[in-house]
């Protein structure tokens, strides 16, 4: 993975209602002030390696109206 991942694009990002804490991994079970992606690399040395993105940011096929096959 060449860029860091969008923790808020995630799957396991979720939003803790600790005002000292308000983001939380539920892949690695913490809560922190920053980032979990900007936790994980500082703790680790590593980028996050458990990003899945969430299906609604997912593209579906767009139909195309100028493909040839539909007409």
């Amino acid at each position: 993975m060449s860029e860091r991942p969008a923790c808020l694009k995630c799957v396991h990002y979720k939003a803790s209602w600790d005002p000292n804490k308000p983001r939380s991994c539920s892949l690695y079970g913490f809560s922190s002030q920053s980032i979990p992606s900007q936790v994980v690399k500082r703790e680790t040395g590593i980028e996050c390696q458990g990003f899945r993105l969430k299906d609604h940011f997912k593209k579906e096929k767009v139909l195309d109206l100028n493909d040839d096959s539909l007409w």
